[in-house]
């Protein structure tokens, strides 16, 4: 009887054993539970804050007008970025957010001097088409400016890195170059053109010359008559006409023609060229034109 109290006694206290056991664990479990969404919902908070300080610095930034105010705020979340990643409580989720909207801080300035070059070449299109040279000396000017800024805001705020700092310039450099090309190529097609101009325009005012005298020594009036026999094999002979319109006088003398005060003179001029004697005029200056009033040269000339 005592063996078998004994007996169940051991049994009890084994299972009592096992029951506070397996009690324990329960309650431990719970406790670790508890524990880790606790714990859980302390970092989800800060995730929480941490974040919503990222946004709120984004929203500063998209909201700010001022070029320079706008860099001033992605170079303040770029060092608080870096600080947070230095420190030991620290969240992948965070990191990933401040990498993210620094991105679209820098994007910004990015596609800002995509614009620029791009609006400029929508201008232009072909570069050897394009006339105007004070837009293109204008847009060489914004395109200078504009890598100035690319330069300033790599190296002071990070923009962009070396690379692509290096193919904006490039890509700047190489625009600039063909507008000025340009530029001096319409300069010299201008000067060209100028050149023509002017000597249209003295051509115009020599042939206008020319008819005028022409006509001036139709309507005199007087007769000279002379001739003149040079050493050569050629001979020419002259019988013309003079008048002075400011006097009212007129006189003769062979081989020599009488002066004018305004040199209004016509003479008739035979020169033997080899095929026939060809008719021609002489005014009193000397210039000697064909019957069609086409200019042949000076008397001086001849001599």
């Amino acid at each position: 009887m005592k063996e078998a109290f004994k007996k169940h006694k051991k049994v009890v206290i084994f299972v009592a054993a096992i029951l506070i056991i397996i009690i324990c664990c329960i309650a431990g479990y719970m406790a670790k539970i508890k524990y880790e969404q606790k714990q859980e919902k302390i970092r989800l908070e800060k995730i929480e804050t941490t974040n919503n300080k990222i946004k709120k610095e984004y929203d500063d930034f998209t909201k700010e007008e001022e070029r320079e105010k706008k860099l001033e705020l992605l170079k303040n979340l770029v060092k608080e970025a870096d600080e947070y990643g230095k420190s030991d409580e620290k969240f992948d989720i965070c990191e990933k957010e401040y990498l993210n909207k620094i991105d679209q801080m820098k994007n910004y300035f990015i596609e800002d001097y995509d614009k620029t070059i791009d609006d400029i070449s929508a201008k232009v299109g072909d570069i050897n088409s394009f006339n105007n040279k004070e837009d293109l000396s204008s847009y060489v000017t914004a395109l200078n400016d504009l890598k100035t800024t690319i330069q300033s805001e790599y190296e002071n705020y990070n923009v962009i890195d070396e690379e692509k700092f290096n193919t904006y310039s490039n890509t700047i450099d190489t625009t600039v170059v063909s507008f000025n090309d340009r530029i001096a190529s319409i300069e010299k097609e201008e000067e060209a053109a100028r050149i023509a101009a002017e000597e249209e325009a003295k051509r115009q005012a020599e042939e206008a010359a020319r008819n005028s005298n022409n006509g001036n020594g139709s309507s005199s009036s007087g007769n000279s008559n002379y001739s003149d026999s040079n050493s050569g094999s050629s001979s020419n002979s002259y019988s013309g006409e003079s008048s002075d319109s400011s006097s009212s006088g007129s006189s003769s003398e062979a081989g020599s023609s009488s002066s004018s005060s305004n040199n209004d003179y016509k003479y008739e001029i035979w020169i033997d060229n080899g095929n026939g004697k060809e008719y021609y005029y002489e005014n009193g200056n000397g210039d000697i034109y064909d019957s069609n009033g086409g200019y042949i040269g000076n008397m001086d000339g001849w001599a």
